[in-house]
């Protein structure tokens, strides 16, 4: 019997609680989990579950559909950092996490046991922080083992972006599912903590499309698979000086080896650092703040090379 549930999940150990909605669909299929709030600023993506958990139809559900609204609830609430009010972690920092840990560590462990290991594929919704210029893209396993990053990547075929990158990465939660031998992908759109209309609608189309992929949804609408263009890796460089921040190149611009980045000045103007580009590639995210400190993310490219 197909149902909806709505509810909040309290993490064991802590004060901690997250919204979910779960659709139990009419017939069978596999379990998917679609998640959003992981950092609390990222807008779109919570608002994207919000409307998914409102519109979608049970009797449309093949197998479970698991909508977290957002991981850091009381973030969220009382608009921090992206980080959890308790402990001031990042919670895509702490993966595996730990039971015996902070606030933030328990629910890593707890949503390995809870999440990762119960579902059979992850949509991670992400955007642009407070500070952050980003042109969406999609990510796809490139550390688990070869089946699962093949699957993760045909995954990303069915995302309407200009880019998808390999992920090397391993302590984040949609990437450490990726080393549990779950299929995920995290979506990237939206910037500098903002939403609207019409990238909460773009996230939502991208969802749907993939439930209808792996024959979740199945609502009378095929799904269709997209070209986004393929790298290889991201190239993630942090500020190595706290100071002005001056970038050279648009998101989603082109990057050369050798071309300037973008410059670091202190607050008399003079130039502390120029950051140049060690390969070509594409522009992913950028720090939209004039003010920057050092060892914070300060510009991220996407490289063809692997």
């Amino acid at each position: 019997m197909s149902r909806k549930i709505q509810h909040f999940v309290s993490v064991p150990g802590t004060k901690l609680q997250y919204p979910e909605t779960v659709i139990y669909g009419a017939h069978n299929g596999p379990s998917v989990t679609v998640s959003a709030g992981v950092h609390c600023r990222e807008y779109v993506g919570i608002q994207a579950v919000i409307e998914l958990a409102g519109s979608i139809d049970p009797n449309d559900i093949y197998g479970e559909l698991h909508l977290v609204h957002a991981f850091n609830y009381d973030g969220l609430i009382c608009r921090c950092a992206d980080v959890f009010p308790s402990d001031g972690k990042n919670l895509n920092r702490v993966f595996p996490g730990s039971a015996c840990g902070t606030d933030a560590e328990k629910l890593a462990a707890f949503l390995e046991e809870k999440i990762i290991r119960r579902c059979d594929c992850i949509i991670d919704l992400h955007s642009g922080g407070g500070y952050e210029y980003l042109t969406p893209h999609v990510y796809f396993h490139g550390a688990a083992a070869p089946e699962v990053c093949a699957k993760s990547e045909e995954l990303a075929m069915h995302v309407d972006v200009a880019y998808a990158v390999r992920s090397r990465a391993k302590n984040g939660f949609y990437s450490h599912a990726g080393t549990c031998g779950v299929p995920a992908v995290l979506i990237e759109r939206g910037c500098c903590g903002l939403w609207s209309e019409r990238e909460t609608a773009q996230d939502i189309a991208d969802v749907k499309n993939i439930l209808r992929y792996l024959g979740v949804l199945q609502d009378g609408i095929s799904a269709v698979r997209r070209a986004p263009r393929v790298f290889g890796r991201g190239e993630y460089i942090d500020a190595p000086v706290s100071g002005c921040w001056y970038p050279a190149k648009k998101i989603g611009g082109t990057v050369h080896a050798g071309d300037s980045l973008g410059r670091i000045c202190d607050i008399f103007g003079r130039q502390l650092h120029n950051e140049l580009a060690r390969f070509d590639g594409i522009v992913l995210y950028q720090t939209a703040s004039l003010g920057i400190e050092k060892d914070c993310p300060m510009v991220a490219y996407a490289v063809e090379i692997g």
